[in-house]
């Protein structure tokens, strides 16, 4: 189990959870008792059985993330929103809870994704020295794409997408260039000239008279690597693809991170995960933004995941290169997980939940 984040070492805590083995072999909703009323209804209001979970996940992990960083009561907790239009998950203490805490309670920023049955959550404690002078819900109730709206406040954001998901529901997945030249043509809305001509040319990876098997799958992937990077960017801000500035937002020296293998079937592992990339140039309006932390990393065969950070002294140094333990939390989804929750058991307290190991695919970036 690792430890809460060190106040004096800036670090983004990324976790995930795989819900895909959960769906196949569960009907219930594990754990869904120790969210809050109005958390419990947001779950159930889903129709197939495999979005309740992802929701599920969603909570438990804000649940899991705020109860660890600001070390108060599992059934204390409860969700706030930013102000409209974006409402953005957030924790904002209520009073009664803030003068029943003997110690401050500090301000963490959190934001999470899901896709095709996994969920992932980014966040980070921002140190009682600079939370002081304003909070995460009052950044993002005034989102700017540029820059920091107060230096002093982190803001992450973390996205997955599925390079899979749309071959599995349909069958018009591109599978000539130029196939994959008109999809990419859908979303000019979204991307700039500059980069759909980049994914159009494959990044310039591969000659005009390549097959186009490898070379439209390659395509796929590098859009979905700029559609992740997309949605991470402006889920960083708490804007949304509405975003009028979308378009002058770009990605260069942009790489689709390669397949990772999938597990042996049987094996205890959790899955593999690719090589994380760092390389890419963040642009705004032409000019280069450089105080955003930028990664990419491959899950599996067909997830990418992309998050970016700002607003702190970032470790450049990516923790998913150095290894870190990788546990998927829907394993220790039971009953007996389910009682100690609700006893208010957890690492912070005298006994070491199970439920609450580690689930990290990168606690430090």
């Amino acid at each position: 189990m690792g430890s809460v984040q060190n106040e004096g070492k800036p670090s983004l805590t990324r976790w995930y959870i795989d819900t895909r083995q959960l769906t196949a072999t569960n009907p219930s909703l594990p754990l869904l008792e120790t969210l809050q009323q109005s958390d419990q209804e947001t779950v159930k209001k889903f129709y197939h059985l495999r979005d309740r979970h992802m929701s599920l996940a969603s909570n438990l992990l804000k649940y899991l993330f705020i109860h660890r960083s600001c070390r108060i009561s599992w059934d204390k907790i409860s969700i706030s929103r930013t102000p409209d239009p974006h409402r953005r998950p957030c924790f904002i203490p209520s009073p009664a809870l803030t003068e029943a805490t003997d110690e401050p309670i500090p301000n963490i920023e959190f934001n999470v994704s899901h896709q095709a049955s996994l969920v992932a959550l980014a966040g980070t404690i921002i140190p009682p020295s600079q939370a002081a002078t304003t909070t995460p819900a009052a950044v993002f109730a005034n989102p700017s794409p540029s820059s920091v709206p107060a230096p002093s406040v982190p803001q992450v954001g973390i996205d997955i997408t599925c390079v899979d998901e749309r071959r599995a529901r349909t069958s018009s997945a591109p599978s000539t260039r130029n196939q994959l030249a008109e999809y990419v043509d859908v979303f000019a809305e979204v991307f700039s000239p500059r980069e759909l001509d980049t994914i159009k040319n494959l990044g310039g990876r591969f000659p005009a008279d390549a097959q186009d098997g490898e070379a439209v799958e390659y395509g796929l992937r590098l859009f979905y690597t700029y559609w992740a990077l997309k949605e991470a960017y402006i889920k960083m801000t708490g804007e949304a693809l509405l975003a009028p500035w979308l378009r002058e937002l770009e990605f260069t020296d942009v790489i689709a991170p390669a397949p990772a293998p999938a597990p042996v079937q049987g094996s205890a592992s959790a899955g593999d995960w690719g090589e994380p990339y760092t390389g890419i140039k963040t642009w705004l309006y032409g000019k280069r933004v450089e105080d955003v932390r930028i990664e990419v990393v491959a899950f599996e065969m067909g997830y990418i995941f992309a998050t970016a950070a700002r607003g702190r002294d970032w470790d450049r140094e990516s923790a998913v290169a150095r290894g870190c333990g990788r546990r998927c939390l829907c394993r220790s989804l039971d009953a007996d997980g389910e009682d100690r929750y609700r006893q208010g058991h957890c690492a912070l307290c005298d006994g070491c939940l199970s439920v609450c190991k580690e689930i990290v695919f990168g606690e430090s970036i």
